[in-house]
């Protein structure tokens, strides 16, 4: 009975933790390359009052370090370029004077082709919403600097985000949330001491 006991009590705080609200802070990585560095987070938060109650913020935390390419305008286009479009992507931020979605045609997607972007030095977070969704990680983003020549108003330098974490759907991988990890390792951890304490009655 003993050993039930301590089972089910390890099992129900983990059962209890699970019930937190999700959120995920993580710096994805520094992207370098031949035009300097950038830092990108994320943050996924479920939203637990006001308008946007039920709904999974998902923040992308942009610290451009370095990165600027000659005649270009810093970290100007961010594109996560899921696999598919997710019908309850929603309040994407930042907006006007950024284009949202509105080149490659594949979400989600944010393009400052003119006037300076995320120069050196500078941070921006970038964000929407999302019905419930789990974190899954996505490798084929990338960001860039659009040329300000204007006879010549194109992308440079487009650099892969591998590691990209994403709103999960078919075809992709999700990410265990902590507490699910929680729950699991007071499990293990349960039957760990049940036949510990078994090994040492049989002695």
């Amino acid at each position: 009975m003993k050993r039930i006991g301590l089972l089910t009590l390890i099992l129900t705080v983990g059962l209890l933790l699970t019930g937190l609200p999700a959120q995920a802070d993580t710096v994805i990585g520094t992207y370098d390359q031949n035009y300097g560095s950038v830092d990108i987070g994320t943050k996924v938060t479920d939203l637990t009052s006001g308008p946007l109650s039920g709904q999974y913020l998902w923040q992308y935390n942009v610290n451009n370090i370095s990165f600027n390419t000659p005649g270009g305008n810093g970290f100007s286009g961010f594109e996560i370029y899921l696999p598919d479009w997710v019908p309850d992507i929603e309040n994407e931020t930042p907006d006007s004077p950024w284009i949202i979605d509105g080149f490659s045609g594949e979400p989600v997607e944010w393009d400052l082709p003119t006037g300076d972007g995320v120069m050196p030095g500078q941070s921006l977070t970038f964000s929407f919403t999302t019905n419930p969704r789990a974190v899954a990680i996505y490798d084929d983003g990338w960001f860039h600097s659009w040329n300000q020549d204007p006879n010549s108003n194109w992308q440079i330098d487009i650099v892969d985000t591998p590691g990209m974490h994403v709103p999960w759907m078919p075809g992709l991988t999700a990410i265990p949330e902590p507490p699910t990890l929680l729950l699991t390792g007071a499990g293990l951890l349960a039957l760990g001491l049940i036949a510990f304490r078994k090994k040492i009655v049989n002695i």
